[in-house]
């Protein structure tokens, strides 16, 4: 093996600097570890000016420059130097730390400039001192090297490939400046190392920015990477890079564990094509970058998570996307036709729980004329459907069918999409398309919170439908709450047409021929249906004498609460109601310019009998009869009050039931009397107030009549 000794750079300016040592180790010890300490005694005297504040103890700071002026600083220290009376001084370079000076910066070959400056406001850097060698100081820092490279950047020769290990003192290199092919290491400043031939490396030139790692054989490429500065990995053992299968997710959804994965589908470079997607009995967590990806069909399935970087975006279909970075947020692009993008399995106990869908927009496919974006159906199965889940985030547009169909059993609850969270869920229906939203049979425990599902323009299509199948009166969707629905922009913002327990919470809507509208085409009827605390703009409720804010069309209907809303403009009709006796309508702020609200129906008329049921009115209106009213059936609670007045002649009350006439045993009405609800227990009735229109004053005749009779 021949050497070639190398000189290490020491540095002399007005005087010699040698590379010195301040103590002496024994070999092997850890104080020896660092060889030769990278320390320059250096002499110089500062220029200029000369006094009394020069003189003693000065702060110095010396820079190491790669040029004579400007250029970069490669090393710097500041030190309290001792300064005689004609500017001289004496200091130990690198002395400030325990490494000293790395020697690195001068192993180049350039020439290196020391600058000195006094640490004092108002003073400048000294003219810079090109630093030169000596000599007999090299040969000590050579010895630390083998032709100026360190002993770890050669690889031990070894008989045979068996010999060849890796560990922590015996490492194998493989490198464009190092020729494995020969078994030669290149030149290195001028020095030659020979090694015998290594097959275990021999060859091994790995892909373009791989990091390489060791395998049996040798070297192998690494699962990362590290190009421009972005570091990659590939797949671990449940943790899967699409990017890494040329078929994108779905090969990535047949490759994960059969205990689930996480796939990540953020690169660029992934197959932007999801296809069909069914996870099976795998529970799977997807995670989808800023870009479009065409979709046929995905299957829910338990623990499915789709979870993209937002629904973010202007409405546009189809989606127009820049690159790199398309459309400031994740797209779903259906290439399905009129079949449905999001489905339900068709089989029977196996419900899809604990689904996640949040942070993407759907558009239906170019041109469909039925499609769904999502069909949860559970019409012709038992114990499935979506249980335990959330979608949030998702925006829907472009589809012809019903963006967001929920169809359940039509004659029972034997299979239910339930307890499903639908949070900041936005839907736009195409014009003379379906529904936004649609829930028809058997559902149940439902929640839309901050939804928004619209049409395209006034008097175009029913936005939300709820009721039931049309074919069998035992399912229907119960139990429903929607919290800040916005809907607007149709002919209708929400048909029901039989359906249990729907409660409508501080809901907006703008641009509606008809707000809610019951019907009964199904047979089944609505029971139990609450809008309150909502807003209805000034052009809800107007169609040339048909609009109104609810209509209640069939007498098939009760528990119908219409209170605390706001009501502006002046709409045909605030509440309709062909079913007098099912509508609450109670604390309402009425802002048009009308004299009155304009309500129809309110009032309920019934014949007195010896119970009648006010259901939850306040006024009801008694034809006249001599049967004695003992009993009034209602769901108003105690404090509330109701009044009762005749049309036309005279109604008796009577104790004996639960109205209690505060000893009397019977009164006789012709005007009306108010009722109050006992709170002390019970459900007596007690009264509060009478009123008796004034006798008729009496006519001329009848005056002259009494006048005469007076006089004898």
């Amino acid at each position: 093996m021949r050497l070639v000794k190398r000189f290490a750079l020491v540095l002399i300016a007005s005087v010699g600097m040698p590379l010195v040592s301040s103590c002496q180790c024994a070999a092997g010890s850890a104080a020896c570890s660092q060889g030769v300490p990278h320390i320059v005694k250096f002499s110089g005297t500062l220029n200029g000016r000369i006094d009394g504040p020069n003189i003693g103890v000065v702060a110095l700071k010396f820079v190491v420059y790669d040029a004579s002026s400007g250029g970069t600083a490669l090393w710097q220290e500041i030190q309290n130097v001792q300064i005689d009376n004609g500017g001289r001084y004496e200091v130990m370079l690198g002395a400030s730390t325990s490494d000293g000076i790395p020697i690195d910066i001068f192993t180049a070959g350039a020439p290196r400039w020391l600058g000195i400056q006094m640490v004092r406001p108002g003073t400048e850097e000294e003219p810079r001192i090109l630093m030169v060698s000596v000599p007999y100081a090299m040969e000590a820092a050579d010895a630390q090297t083998l032709g100026g490279l360190p002993v770890s950047a050669f690889a031990k020769a070894a008989p045979d490939v068996s010999s060849v290990t890796a560990s922590a003192t015996e490492t194998a290199v493989a490198n464009t400046s190092i020729r494995a092919a020969t078994g030669t290491v290149a030149e290195a400043s001028n020095s030659e190392v020979s090694v015998a031939p290594n097959p275990a490396i021999e060859g091994r030139v790995g892909p373009v920015n791989v990091i390489p790692k060791f395998s049996g054989g040798g070297l192998a490429s690494s699962q990362i990477t590290d190009a421009g500065g972005t570091v990659t990995l590939q797949n671990l053992s449940n943790i899967l890079f699409a990017d890494q299968f040329a078929g994108g997710v779905p090969a990535a959804v047949s490759a994960c564990p059969a205990n689930g994965c996480i796939i990540y589908a953020l690169s660029p470079n992934t197959n932007l094509n999801l296809g069909t997607i069914d996870s099976g009995t795998k529970s799977i967590t997807i995670y989808l970058g800023p870009y479009t990806y065409n979709v046929k069909q995905i299957t829910l399935r338990k623990g499915l998570k789709i979870i993209g970087m937002g629904a973010s975006g202007a409405p546009v279909n189809p989606p127009v996307c820049t690159v790199p970075l398309p459309c400031n947020g994740s797209i779903l692009q259906s290439v399905n036709g009129n079949s449905p993008v999001f489905v339900l399995p068709q089989t029977n106990n196996t419900p899809a729980t604990n689904v996640l869908l949040s942070g993407f927009r759907v558009f239906g496919s170019v041109g469909n004329t039925s499609e769904d974006g999502f069909l949860l159906d559970t019409s012709s199965t038992v114990s499935s459907g979506l249980w335990y889940s959330t979608i949030d985030d998702v925006y829907l547009e472009g589809f012809a069918g019903i963006a967001v169909h929920i169809k359940g059993r039509s004659n029972d609850f034997a299979s239910l999409t339930q307890w499903v969270q639908f949070n900041n869920v936005v839907a736009f229906r195409t014009s003379a398309g379906g529904n936004a939203l649609k829930m028809e049979g058997g559902t149940f425990e439902l929640r839309f919170r901050n939804c928004q599902f619209d049409g395209q323009s006034v008097g175009d299509g029913t936005n939300v439908y709820i009721g039931g199948t049309g074919g069998g009166l035992g399912g229907y969707p119960t139990s429903v709450v929607f919290e800040g629905l916005v809907s607007q922009s149709a002919a209708t913002a929400v048909q029901i047409d039989g359906a249990v327990n729907i409660t409508f919470y501080g809901s907006h809507h703008e641009k509606l021929w008809g707000g809610y509208q019951i019907t009964a085409n199904t047979g089944i009827g609505v029971h139990g249906l609450t809008i309150a605390d909502s807003y209805f703009a000034g052009d809800v409720g107007i169609n040339g004498g048909a609009g109104y804010e609810l209509k209640v069309a069939t007498t098939f209907a009760s528990g119908i609460v219409f209170a605390h809303n706001h009501v502006f403009g002046n709409p045909d009709v605030i509440v309709l109601s062909t079913n007098f006796a099912s509508v609450v309508y109670q604390d309402n702020l009425y802002a048009g310019s009308l004299n009155a609200p304009p309500t129809s129906g309110i009032t309920t008329q019934v014949n007195p009998a010896t119970s009648i049921n006010a259901l939850g009115v306040h006024s009801i209106g008694l034809n006249p009869s001599a049967t004695p009213i003992m009993t009034i059936q209602s769901g108003l609670g105690p404090g509330e009050t109701i009044t009762l007045f005749t049309l036309g002649g005279s109604v008796t009350f009577a104790a004996g039931g639960n109205i209690d006439l505060m000893g009397a045993s019977s009164v006789v009405v012709n005007g009306s009397m108010t009722f109050v609800r006992s709170d002390l227990g019970g459900s007596a009735w007690k009264p509060v107030a009478q009123w008796t229109p004034p006798a008729a004053p009496a006519t001329a005749p009848q005056l002259r009549k009494k006048a005469d009779r007076e006089r004898f």
